[in-house]
């Protein structure tokens, strides 16, 4: 068992090694690739640690004890930290989310160091660090993990959410891996938390479960550097997240519309629908939100508010419905008759394949090439 834990724990610290060498080299660091350092940082020094643990190494697990110690505190508040990044500009993010590392430094200040202290000088007034009430908040550190975890997921459905209210392609802002990743540390976690509650009121089996947490820590962290190293930011407006809109994901009644605005959105919407069957803006694979209300000389948060409030659609469903019609013209036409379907799809504004097969169902009800099929 040893040997196979050591060879997890090797693997993982060159593998963590290598990625974190990666991120510092990468000349310009958004916020997301600095989070991803300090959280690669983290998780090398915990892997140090325990090969320590693992060889009695005492004075390699002495000296990384502090970051082993905190990193199932700060893990929680840097993972939300960095989906938040992903999707907000990086302008006082860390300042306005500072509050969330206060336990982090207390948990540092007032258990971490006088442990390390007491155990290195044998300081008796720090003896506390030993109790048994210490010993039950180390050993319940996780329920604040947890919590963590279950807040960032949901922050991320939300977010992944609201980019249909911009964006009309989301191939490469495709987050699905951080959900992934999320899921699976809950999961962890919450099994690790499992037997901790077992072991402490039941059975002490001989089974040292930390080392199963941590290896499988390791492995999600690599899944996390292999996909976020080169992670593409969706800058989100402010006008969406402070739900000025009210789009249809909040469960909130419409606002009431004036008279006058009411025409002025009738008036808008011509505008838009005349934009939209003249000059096909949906062409552009790279189409926005900003983009789109340019054409039609208004602001994205009216475009926005339009489509959301007065179309009831959100700007991405409305694209890509002018899109599959776009698919559906071309289907019939002669000079696309030695296209494949996909190449229709990107001629059309469309990037993924599986996304067109996915959309197009949902518009028409068939497949494209069921649809091909019913009209030939």
């Amino acid at each position: 068992m040893d040997l196979i834990v050591d060879f997890f724990l090797v693997g993982g610290i060159v593998i963590i090694a290598v990625i974190l060498l990666h991120l510092l080299k990468l000349k310009e660091k958004e916020l997301p690739q600095k989070i991803l350092i300090v959280l690669f940082f983290l998780l090398f020094s915990v892997s140090i640690y325990f090969y320590g643990l693992l060889h009695n190494i005492k004075e390699l697990a002495a000296f990384f004890f502090l970051p082993n110690d905190i990193t199932i505190i700060i893990l929680g508040p840097l993972l939300f930290l960095y989906v938040k990044s992903l999707f907000l500009k990086e302008e006082n993010l860390v300042k306005n989310n500072i509050v969330h590392f206060i336990p982090t430094f207390l948990f540092a200040l007032c258990i971490t160091i006088p442990t390390i202290i007491f155990n290195t000088f044998k300081v008796t007034s720090l003896a506390y660090t030993h109790s048994n009430s210490i010993r039950v908040i180390i050993k319940t550190d996780g329920l604040y993990f947890i919590g963590y975890l279950i807040v960032s997921l949901q922050l991320l459905i939300k977010y992944r959410k609201l980019t249909k209210y911009k964006y009309s392609n989301l191939t490469k802002f495709d987050f699905n891996w951080i959900k992934i990743m999320l899921i699976s540390a809950l999961s962890i976690m919450v099994f690790d938390l499992f037997v901790k509650i077992y072991k402490t009121f039941f059975v002490d089996f001989n089974v040292d479960t930390d080392y199963i947490t941590v290896l499988a820590m390791i492995v999600l962290v690599i899944y996390l550097g292999y996909h976020g190293v080169n992670q593409s930011k969706v800058l989100l407006p402010s006008f969406l997240l402070k739900n000025e809109i009210k789009p249809e994901i909040i469960n909130t009644k419409k606002q009431e519309t004036s008279p006058v605005k009411k025409e002025e959105f009738k008036t808008l919407k011509n505008e838009l629908e005349l934009l939209l069957n003249t000059h096909q803006p949906y062409l552009d694979e790279d189409l926005t939100l900003g983009k789109l209300a340019k054409q039609i000389a208004t602001t994205d948060k009216k475009l926005s508010i339009l489509l959301n409030q007065y179309m009831n659609i959100t700007f991405y469903d409305l694209i890509n419905k002018y899109r599959v019609k776009a698919v559906k013209e071309k289907i019939n036409t002669e000079a696309y008759k030695n296209y494949n379907l996909f190449g229709i799809a990107c001629e059309c504004g469309f990037k993924s394949r599986t996304s067109f097969n996915r959309i197009f169902k949902k518009e028409t009800g068939l497949s494209p090439s069921e649809y091909k099929k019913s009209i030939s």
